[in-house]
């Protein structure tokens, strides 16, 4: 009975973790402004104006692959990066005044970790398609 439970768990934060992600680039694309500003703060990414298109499209497809359990581990390995150098760039452009921001990416950091010890999950797309490869 636990391990249904303890599966059902992992699958609910992925979930939620993955439609995190996926919202919130959404809403990078729909509000560029707001990740615009975010870059023009700091000299170095300046340089970088891809990253404002960049980034939300990572988000996007990274949020969908864990949402669905595919390719988990490796959406997490590249979502990492990001998420860190945002928390710097957050408390390096005035902590105090993101402190929700830096709050939530710190959460999403750590669920990352989380999942990228845990993987995609009894309940994923991988495993569905792997089930399937052994029935053939």
């Amino acid at each position: 009975m636990t391990k249904i439970n303890n599966r059902i768990i992992l699958l609910v934060f992925r979930v939620i973790l993955g439609l995190t992600l996926f919202i919130k680039g959404v809403s990078f694309i729909r509000n560029k402004v707001l990740i615009e500003t975010l870059i023009s703060k700091n000299a170095i990414l300046e340089k970088f104006t891809f990253l404002n298109l960049l980034i939300p499209f990572i988000h996007i497809l990274g949020g969908f692959f864990i949402l669905i359990g595919i390719y988990t581990r490796t959406a997490i390995l590249i979502q990492i990066p990001i998420i860190i150098a945002a928390i710097i760039f957050l408390i390096k452009s005035g902590g105090d005044s993101y402190f929700n921001e830096i709050a939530f990416a710190v959460t999403i950091l750590i669920m990352l970790v989380i999942y990228l010890k845990f993987g995609d999950g009894f309940y994923s797309w991988k495993n569905l398609i792997n089930k399937e490869k052994d029935i053939l």
